[in-house]
């Protein structure tokens, strides 16, 4: 390993947790050209890669075959978790390599070796494994938000019938159950529509300011 590769390890909060001279001869480093795919759908190891150098993008492909980057990675971060023990014949992204990169990778049974041995490494990879939980929710939540948003503003489109403005006819408790989204979610939705400058909620009124 160089200077640099040890640097990355103590930059990372797992592996820092790690003594890494125990499971060296295990390890495999990797390198990948800027562009070069490091992982896809159906070509993937289980295994978990740290980044030594460089960074990498994580990629979801659409049915349409649009693909839209949900997360990157650079030194010190950690990938692989989501297929590492979770059985299944598809990775569920494509990660691909924005810079020259340079990763350490290291196979399932060599994680799982290290779990009984490094109880702080066990320690580190939950409280890591909740730390993408919550980004996930976070990014679940932002989702959600936006289709709420889309929901209320066709609904809005259909009821006002080219009008400018209109009251609601019923209470956002019931604007929610027609919509199929929780109360909160209406009040967010209109929030962001008023935060756009599409509409101007005053009460019970809407104006549509943008028709």
């Amino acid at each position: 390993m160089t200077a640099g590769d040890r640097e990355a390890f103590l930059k990372s909060k797992l592996f820092s947790k790690l003594e890494i001279e125990r499971f060296k001869a295990e390890m495999k480093i990797i390198t990948a050209k800027k562009g070069e795919k490091i992982m896809t759908e159906n070509n993937f190891s289980r295994c978990l890669a740290l980044v030594l150098k460089g960074g990498a993008s994580v990629s979801k492909i659409g049915l349409d075959g649009r693909r839209t980057v949900i997360n990157r990675f650079s030194e010190g971060d950690v990938f692989g978790m989501a297929t590492l023990f979770f059985e299944e014949e598809e990775y569920p992204s494509e990660i691909t390599a924005e810079s020259p990169l340079r990763l350490a990778v290291f196979p399932k049974k060599t994680i799982e070796r290290a779990f009984f041995e490094s109880p702080d490494f066990a320690k580190a990879y939950v409280v890591l494994l909740s730390e993408k939980i919550h980004f996930l929710n976070k990014k679940l939540s932002a989702f959600s938000e936006g289709e709420a948003a889309e929901k209320l503003l066709r609904w809005i489109k259909t009821f006002s019938e080219g009008k400018n403005e209109f009251f609601l006819p019923c209470s956002v408790s019931k604007l929610a159950g027609m919509l199929g989204i929780g109360r909160a979610s209406v009040y967010r939705a209109f929030d962001t529509l008023s935060e756009r400058g599409i509409i101007e909620k005053e009460g019970k009124k809407i104006v549509i300011l943008k028709p």
